[in-house]
């Protein structure tokens, strides 16, 4: 009875699926040109005030310019919505000349949504606050012109800005208490970029149709859909079958059988983003009613954990040897101001179990150390949406074993892991959690983001760890005000070295961009950000790559139906899955997550 039930049910689908796909575009006779992306974790929210996930970006970026952009060629200072600046001789103010170019919605984009970018988001928002903290005051004398004064030099303004111009028509009719609450912009969303958002369903799917009054390059395609699947293996089998005709994103577990299936070219390129083991090192201050085990914000516990934890290991087995060996915060894609630093924790058990010996840390009955009621058992908390980050986790907590440290790997989804690290209670920070394995990445031109995630300012906003130290934020704002690029590498180096000792992240691996697409299915596929050697479609970065990318000769991109089809084929595989696989357990008992070694 159950398998008839099933046969019909796809009888039923194809036969919709048939209808659905046979009706063209808009009552036209040719189809829509859709371009389908693949992705295991997808957006929780578009209001760009609270999101801070790396998925985010990548609809932000297609959807809404910066002031000033990136080149695809080398990552310089590019015309974004400012087609050109001027900076004076103190370098303390900067004129920038808009474009003269229209919102999706026809309303004309003015200084005025510069301004309320900057002011507004720019302060409020919880990943772009910090970029504007030397702003002092920002003209508009004219509706083409923004001049932005600052209090010192800061060599953000100009190439490290990463703040999206959004229309203040639109999120300047919404107080700042519910754009930083659960607002969401309403559908379509009002953008600049080439593709404006249209439809959105959590766990679902996004689709970006082209934006009507895009006032550049027309792009080959009509519509992108992001399509969420269960977990990275759905992900890269859609693209085998190909169901999509990319995946941005893909994991290290799945790119090693992408170097060798037919008719798939995998990218691997440098970026500035890592993977970090974090601790909460949240101070009463700061936190008064955050909870986690005391013994984690020893820093001489961080000191020998970090002694314990082969990271070449992890490397070789979490990431499948795609990643490289981290050696503090800072990348060496930011090749001006990198320099390996002098503290770097390199394997070395007998150090790690003497530094705990020394810190009056006594092993117990299990193994486990502990020192008066402080037992140096910890939770660790990881994605279940990342394979290699469960994995590396797994690594961590049988490396420390050897010390006499416990870890609880604790997995649970992106959604809840977020919760527990951005909390509140009263209006303060309230972290939930002892440690975790997660990820960063940069902006591709300027160190400062990457280095402002642990400064205290960033306590309620991007920061993670919860570290402050004054030290370290003074040697912050120092280096954004220093253009000389020798002198501004020093200042950086000291910055890391000062986390390096503290350690409020362990980075585990430097962690290049991932793709893959169906050569037969994409043309003019060409490496760029940088040349010549870049990733594929410049995520995150330029929309460039995307007015020139083109469905091959001889495909005709995906029909109007295509976002539904995948969507009910996700949901009936899923279901007949759950059946197959309930019948070859035959009854026993629930397998763990299967993970490759």
């Amino acid at each position: 009875m159950r398998l008839r039930t099933i046969v019909a049910l796809l009888v039923t689908v194809a036969t919709a699926v048939a209808a659905i796909t046979a009706l063209p575009a808009g009552g036209a006779t040719e189809k829509k040109k859709v371009l389908k992306l693949g992705w295991a974790q997808d957006i929780q929210t578009l209001n760009p005030f609270v999101a801070q996930d790396e998925e985010n970006f990548r609809v932000w970026a297609l959807n809404w310019d910066l002031l000033v952009s990136f080149s695809p060629d080398d990552l310089s200072p590019a015309p974004g919505l400012a087609k050109s600046w001027k900076v004076s001789p103190d370098k303390k103010t900067v004129t920038f000349k808009l474009i003269d170019a229209k919102w999706s919605d026809g309303v004309p984009i003015t200084s005025k949504d510069v301004k309320y970018s900057l002011d507004v988001l720019g302060t409020n928002g919880l990943i772009f606050s910090g970029y504007t903290s030397n702003i002092t005051k920002i003209d508009t004398p004219d509706a083409h012109t923004v001049v932005i004064h600052t209090s010192q030099p800061d060599a953000r303004i100009v190439g490290g800005l990463f703040i999206y111009m959004i229309p203040e028509h639109v999120f300047g009719k919404e107080s700042v208490k519910t754009l930083t609450g659960n607002y969401q912009p309403k559908l379509p969303m009002v953008g600049s970029g080439p593709f404006i958002v249209t439809d959105f369903e959590h766990g679902r799917i996004v689709k970006m149709e082209r934006n009507p009054r895009w006032r550049g390059e027309k792009p080959k395609y009509d519509e992108i859909q992001f399509i969420k699947y269960g977990n990275t293996d759905a992900v890269i089998r859609a693209l085998k079958l190909g169901e999509i005709d990319a995946q941005w994103e893909v994991e290290p577990t799945g790119y090693n059988q992408l170097e060798h299936a037919d008719g798939i070219t995998p990218v691997r390129s440098s970026s500035p983003s890592f993977t970090e083991l974090a601790f909460n090192l949240c101070n009463e201050t700061n936190c008064p009613d955050a909870k986690f085990n005391p013994g984690v914000q020893d820093r001489t516990v961080r000191q020998a954990i970090a002694y314990a934890v082969d990271r070449d290991r992890v490397n070789a087995i979490s990431s499948r040897g795609t990643s490289f060996v981290g050696h503090g915060l800072l990348p060496p894609y930011y090749k001006t101001f990198y320099a390996k630093p002098a503290d770097d924790y390199p394997l070395d058990v007998d150090k790690a179990n003497k530094l705990l010996d020394d810190a009056g840390y006594k092993r117990g009955g299990d193994g486990v150390r502990a020192k008066g009621d402080v037992k140096l058992s910890f939770d660790l908390f990881v994605r279940s949406e990342s394979p290699s980050d469960i994995q590396a986790a797994k690594l961590i907590a049988e490396d420390s074993k050897k010390i006499g440290v416990d870890f609880k790997v604790q997995v649970v989804s992106v959604d809840k892991l977020t919760e527990i690290t951005t909390q509140k209670k009263d209006g303060k920070m309230a972290p939930d959690f002892d440690t975790f394995v997660w990820g960063w990445g940069g902006d591709p031109y300027d160190p400062s983001a990457l280095l402002k995630l642990v400064t205290t300012n960033e306590i309620g906003g991007s920061s993670d760890s919860f570290y402050s130290n004054p030290e370290y934020d003074k040697l912050f704002q120092e280096q954004t005000a220093q253009f000389d690029q020798a002198k501004r590498k020093e200042i950086v180096q000291k910055m890391v070295a000062l986390t390096q000792r503290d350690l409020p992240y362990l980075v585990l691996t430097y962690d290049p961009v991932l793709e893959a697409y169906r050569t037969s299915r994409l043309d003019n596929v060409t490496l760029q950000c940088p040349k010549p050697d870049g990733d594929a479609f410049c995520q995150q970065v330029s929309y460039e790559p995307l007015l020139t990318l083109a469905p091959a000769s001889g495909d005709s991109g995906g029909g109007s139906g295509a976002g539904i089809f995948i969507a009910i084929g996700v949901v009936l595989v899923a279901g007949i899955a759950f059946v197959l696989i309930r019948r070859r357990r035959g009854g026993g008992p629930r397998e763990p997550l299967e993970l490759e070694t």
